[in-house]
């Protein structure tokens, strides 16, 4: 059962020596599963197995999540940690230095990202001047549709900028805020 569960149920009769990295970390898996803990720790679970068995193990870790295991996961690759973690402790040298949800710690309150067709620059100018805001060309998108991350003080100036964009027939696509990679906070807070 737990071959099949990480998908090796063919290679069952074949000697461990023979596997791939990516194939003893899905071994790896199922032998911390043997006893079906409640509680399981694994450490770097996808550390040298392709793009593929990446998603394939992020899909097994997801499947116990929603069986009610309480998984730990260490890894470097915090691009998964944030895909598959609920909550996240961020430790430098052995130390806790922070801890919370990924929203909590990807969240950032005063950002937000704006896109819309372009904004001609005297528009931009005169906006900058009227609300206490910075707001920015951060890319180019597909479909005549400009990127724009907004640094405001509060929800009132975006409300505000939005009326006045709609006034100035500027078409706004998606407003979202700003949230920085957990890679990027990972990195802000070890070197602070």
């Amino acid at each position: 059962r737990l071959l099949e569960l990480v998908n090796m149920s063919e290679w069952g009769t074949t000697k461990i020596r023979k596997f791939s990295k990516g194939m003893m970390q899905r071994v790896g898996i199922a032998q911390a599963l043997i006893s079906d803990p409640d509680l399981i720790f694994l450490d770097e679970p996808t550390d040298g197995v392709d793009p593929i068995g990446r998603r394939e193990i992020r899909d097994i870790l997801l499947v116990l999540k929603k069986e009610g295991k309480t998984i730990f996961l260490n890894s470097h690759l915090l691009s998964e940690v944030e895909q598959m973690c609920s909550k996240v402790v961020i430790l430098n040298k052995g130390e806790k230095v922070q801890e919370g949800t990924v929203d909590d710690l990807t969240r950032t309150e005063t950002h937000f990202e704006l896109y819309t067709t372009p904004i001609p620059a005297p528009l931009m100018h005169e906006l900058e001047m009227q609300y206490a805001f910075s707001l920015m060309n951060a890319d180019e998108r597909k479909d005549d549709i400009a990127h724009y991350r907004l640094l405001s003080p509060d929800r009132a100036d975006l409300n505000a900028l939005i009326d006045t964009l709609r006034q100035s027939n500027i078409e706004i696509d998606e407003v979202r805020p700003f949230r920085k990679s957990l890679e990027e906070r990972f990195v802000e807070v070890v070197n602070n």
